[in-house]
């Protein structure tokens, strides 16, 4: 599926006649300063950061489906996520990074680690407090584009640098106990990849 990079140059609007901010094909914005949301995050519930994050991720992630959807050719016309199904990598980095950098969150990339995909962000600026935001939006986002549920984990801070695990929830848990475990994370993706055991024989 050849699609166009995404050219977001055009997309937010300032309405200052009215005070009001827009992301075409979202609803109004606000711009908050990235210190007050970062301590916002690190006081609310996680359950409430993870609602929040996944109502940004969601609008993101249905904003690309959208767009893959009109590029998709009809043969791949099989519902709003096959386009992004069928869209490659670097497809998704382009449109999925476009919605975190009009965001303000930070660079997205991705990388593959064997058969795990990581997602990278940099200079994200809410910085450590913001890390939850982050697995919420991610994992929101990849769902809502492909239609098919996804679970960010975060794997590692290093500096302005973080690395978030795409996975189903079943291995995002294994990865998130042994990560507690204090397993480092890289470890944690070479079992991800390990064969599962054998199950121990039964008497009769």
């Amino acid at each position: 599926m050849a699609v166009a990079r995404y050219r977001p140059d055009q997309d937010v609007t300032f309405d200052l006649a009215h005070g009001l901010v827009h992301l075409e094909g979202a609803p109004a914005r606000v711009l908050v300063p990235a210190d007050g949301l970062a301590a916002l995050c690190a006081t609310a519930s996680p359950d409430a950061v993870r609602a929040f994050g996944a109502s940004i991720g969601q609008a993101m992630g249905l904003r690309v489906a959208s767009r893959l959807h009109a590029a998709a050719a009809p043969a791949e016309d099989e519902g709003r996520g096959a386009g992004a199904r069928a869209a490659t990598v670097e497809m998704m980095v382009d449109h999925l990074g476009a919605e975190v950098s009009l965001a303000g969150l930070g660079a997205l990339g991705m990388e593959r680690w064997g058969h795990a995909l990581v997602v990278v962000i940099d200079h994200c600026p809410l910085g450590a407090r913001g890390d939850r935001l982050l697995e919420a939006v991610v994992g929101e986002a990849i769902g809502a584009a492909t239609g098919r549920h996804a679970r960010a984990v975060l794997l590692v801070r290093d500096g302005v640098r973080v690395r978030l695990l795409l996975a189903s929830s079943t291995a995002a848990e294994r990865v998130k106990g042994w990560l507690e475990e204090g397993v480092a994370w890289g470890d944690a993706l070479t079992r991800l990849h390990a064969p599962a055991a054998p199950a121990a024989p039964t008497s009769a």
